[in-house]
């Protein structure tokens, strides 16, 4: 009786702490999101401001393990405010075909996917952009 009691008492706290636990359809192991790093030559920097959305065009040379399907393409990536702009050579703007890096989040592109390029220029924004050496 005591072993029915306990197996009762289990059944019922299982759905109990499976309904709390916290869903997450658009992360997680299934749908991960991934650091790209791509590497070439930059051009068409517009500066974000608070009313407007800023964009980068990068040519890539080289890129990350996770990027390696978009070397050889030119794509047009939107910034933010909180954009990091680091430009070594200390200037203030990125000139058109300067050296540098960009880097952004995104889900990880799965093998035999074709949408890669329109799904990373229409949904990802750059985070960070590393000019090496302007032109």
């Amino acid at each position: 009786m005591k072993k029915a009691i306990v197996l009762l008492v289990v059944a019922l706290a299982i759905p109990t702490s499976v309904a709390f636990a916290k869903a997450s359809p658009t992360h997680g192991k299934s749908n991960p999101r991934v650091m790209y790093v791509l590497k070439g030559t930059l051009s068409s920097y517009q500066a974000a401001t608070a009313d407007v959305a800023g964009s980068i065009s990068i040519t890539v040379n080289h890129s990350n393990f996770h990027g390696r399907a978009l070397k050889g393409q030119t794509l047009i990536f939107s910034t933010t405010t909180s954009t990091r702009v680091t430009n070594v050579e200390g200037a203030t703007t990125i000139s058109d075909g300067a050296k540098g890096v960009l880097k952004f989040k995104a889900p990880l592109h799965r093998k035999g996917d074709t949408t890669l390029v329109a799904t990373l220029t229409t949904s990802a924004k750059a985070l960070h952009v590393i000019v090496k050496a302007q032109s």
